[in-house]
């Protein structure tokens, strides 16, 4: 019996020691999952902002093209209404 006592013993720092490394690890752990969630809320964040982003640029450039469109037509039927006029004045000479 005496050498299990002694045994017990032996391992009692070797014991506390583990426990230790244990409660360290299991801390560590902890502050990694903290920061892989903050990471994806990051993410996330960046996701939604590029995918904002995206959708406004295609909002200008669809305006753009809206207003390009308008003012190509406007000035088409001007030209239109130019060379009505040209052909009809080269007519009448």
């Amino acid at each position: 019996m005496e050498g299990s006592g002694n045994d017990s013993s032996y391992n009692s720092p070797e014991l506390e020691t583990l426990q230790k490394q244990h409660v360290e690890k299991t801390v560590k752990i902890q502050e990694l999952k903290k920061q892989i969630e903050a990471l994806k809320l990051r993410l996330e964040k960046k996701k939604t902002a590029t995918t904002a982003a995206k959708k406004s640029i295609a909002d200008a450039r669809r305006e753009a093209f809206k207003n390009l469109s308008e003012k190509y037509n406007s000035r088409n039927k001007e030209y239109d209404a130019l060379l009505r006029e040209k052909s009809m004045e080269h007519k009448l000479i």
